[in-house]
């Protein structure tokens, strides 16, 4: 296996809004459905779980940090593969004019099969990149589109 496929997925996207705003989305089911999954719970403190309803399977994991409004991190297990569990940490940056740098490191790919390292890197970092634009376009009032073929 190349070291390459073990390297985190690091996504940033700068979106103008405030990050207390960006915080809210993240870490508010009723926000999180508004450019994410289908479905959320989340106890927002660190040590609360979370549970997140997709079309191409369920995600559920545990609130690692929790540092309003900028750092979250959670743990990441798909429901197909329970075993296997993967960390996602955000941290929210403020810019100068009132925006917000997001910048989303998924790490943990050593835990998944080796075989299947590479295809479940590659879906993922597709994944936080389109949803990322979700989030921005959610953020700065434009619609959203959802919709993601892995």
């Amino acid at each position: 296996m190349t070291e390459t496929v073990l390297t985190p997925v690091v996504c940033t996207v700068e979106i103008a809004a405030p990050r207390e705003r960006i915080f809210e989305l993240f870490t508010t089911p009723d926000r999180l459905v508004a450019w994410w999954p289908e479905a959320a719970t989340l106890e927002a403190r660190e040590g609360g779980e979370l549970h997140l309803e997709f079309p191409q399977g369920d995600v559920s994991g545990r609130i690692t940090r929790f540092e309003p409004p900028g750092a979250l991190g959670f743990t990441w297990v798909r429901s197909a593969a329970p075993e296997v569990e993967t960390h996602v940490e955000v941290e929210l940056t403020e810019l100068e004019d009132g925006g917000t740098r997001v910048e989303l490191r998924h790490t943990g790919w050593e835990s998944v099969p080796e075989e299947q390292v590479a295809e479940w890197r590659g879906m993922h970092e597709a994944g936080w990149n389109h949803f990322l634009r979700c989030l921005k376009d959610l953020a700065e009032g434009r619609p959203v589109d959802k919709t993601w073929r892995m």
